[in-house]
């Protein structure tokens, strides 16, 4: 008799198989045919973050852009006025325009004494290749004005601000009118038409917005390249003050580079333009060393200092529409891009007069398009064709003609070596013609500092290029 004991009862029919206990099992393969399942929510959770990451940063990029083009709308709408010339031309920075910047003395309290454009810096800007030039017009040089007649170049924006509605409709606004005559008188002057060019946009900075620009930047730095004593400064009350820089790297404020951009008596009106243009360079490097952060930052202190009150002048006015976009992209790409050791920098200086009728300055016309020709290419080494020449300022024999073989093997042209005064502490480079590229290669070259504007005074050179040996290329 067979033993059944441990083992369970079998209903009948079941052919063996286990017993039905009324449970649903779930069932599985095992290996690896399963791990990708495992896997799949974990990835998905990733992909579902790194997703929610990238809107987040998109929306705060795109909540950056907005409020940034926000407020450059707002300070477009507080400085930007109309182009009153008839068929203003229409230009972009993004492939070349033209901006005529007028320096206005306007002073709130003296309406007798009127206003008057006394600086007059057109500016060629160039975002597609990346590049800017500033030209200076002297104050005194001499035009003739439709109504007026033989007289000086900056009472046309005087003539302009006086007769707005006579010359342009009776809706124009004195700066309106200001700024159109002084734009046709500059471009009639320079021949720009026959270079199928024109003045295209102008803007009008008053003494409150020139210092209020350089002061919501929190200064500048400037590096004054000789001692300037002016005992006859021109006050705002029309008196006179005594004031004097040394040479060398300073901070200045708003306040302090005025009175540097406009001091003239220690020299000449031409010193005055390579100041002011040695102070639009410090404003360019001020802006770059922000990076695009704090450029963003500053936005609300420049439109406090060029909007103004109701009660006088507005600091700032200008055709420029900033706000466009392609003009925001070029300005935006400019201030990027250019270097401030790159700017092209020229004036209408000794070199280019002809003659001067009583204080009026004539200029000859073909040397001013000989310089029209410089200002309006791209800087490069090829285009200056810039000779240097090398002053020893030390007593170390043979340092000068070394240094000049050093400097033609490097591929400059190079003029006979010449000496200095001695007792020379630092190497200059002197560029007073407007050749950044060249310039500032041989700064480079000899790790020496760059100044843009004329050499020492007692230094007579041919040359475009001035270098001053001092003891730091001995060592």
């Amino acid at each position: 008799m067979s033993s059944h004991r441990g083992r369970p009862a079998r209903r009948p029919g079941a052919s063996g198989a286990e017993p039905y206990t009324d449970e649903t099992l779930v069932m599985r393969r095992p290996g690896p045919a399963n791990e990708p399942q495992a896997a799949a929510r974990p990835r998905n959770r990733f992909w579902a973050r790194l997703r929610l990451v990238l809107l987040l940063t998109l929306g705060m990029v795109a909540l950056g852009l907005g409020l940034f083009y926000w407020q450059v709308h707002r300070l477009a709408s507080a400085i930007t006025v109309s182009d009153v010339r008839r068929n203003p031309p229409i230009a972009t920075p993004l492939i070349g325009a033209n901006l005529l910047i007028i320096g206005v003395d306007e002073r709130p309290g003296y309406p007798q004494e009127g206003v008057r454009g006394d600086t007059l810096l057109l500016a060629r800007l160039d975002a597609a290749e990346g590049w800017v030039s500033l030209l200076s017009i002297p104050r005194d040089t001499q035009v003739e004005l439709p109504g007026v007649g033989v007289t000086k170049i900056n009472t046309a924006y005087g003539q302009g601000y006086a007769r707005a509605a006579e010359l342009y409709g009776p809706d124009t606004t004195p700066q309106e009118g200001g700024m159109a005559l002084a734009g046709t008188t500059v471009a009639e002057f320079l021949q720009l038409r026959e270079r199928g060019m024109q003045v295209d946009f102008m803007a009008t900075v008053n003494f409150a917005g020139f210092e209020g620009i350089i002061d919501a930047l929190g200064g500048v730095t400037i590096d004054v390249p000789r001692y300037i004593l002016d005992e006859e400064y021109p006050t705002e009350d029309f008196g006179t003050m005594r004031v004097e820089f040394q040479p060398g790297p300073q901070r200045m404020d708003g306040k302090t580079a005025l009175i540097y951009a406009r001091t003239r008596h220690a020299d000449s009106d031409f010193g005055r333009a390579e100041r002011q243009q040695q102070v639009v360079r410090a404003v360019l490097a001020e802006v770059q060393a922000r990076g695009w952060a704090g450029r963003a930052l500053a936005l609300p202190g420049l439109l406090r200092s060029v909007a103004g009150t109701e009660d006088g002048p507005p600091p700032v006015v200008t055709t420029l529409p900033i706000d466009r976009l392609d003009v925001l992209l070029g300005l935006m790409g400019l201030a990027g891009a250019v270097e401030p050791d790159t700017l092209g920098q020229f004036r209408l200086g000794p070199e280019q007069l002809q003659d001067e009728n009583g204080s009026n300055l004539v200029f000859d016309p073909a040397a001013v398009q000989a310089l029209l020709e410089q200002w309006q290419r791209p800087p490069s080494e090829a285009a200056e064709n810039a000779t240097v020449q090398v002053f020893n300022g030390t007593e170390v024999a043979g340092l000068a003609r070394g240094v000049s073989l050093d400097l033609e093997r490097a591929g400059f042209r190079v003029l006979v070596p010449e000496n200095a005064p001695a007792g020379v502490e630092r190497t200059v480079v002197y560029n007073p013609y407007g050749n950044p590229a060249t310039s500032r290669r041989v700064a480079r070259s000899l790790g020496a500092e760059l100044v843009n504007g004329p050499a020492p005074d007692g230094l007579v050179s041919e040359a475009e290029v001035i270098v001053v040996l001092g003891a730091d290329a001995v060592e």
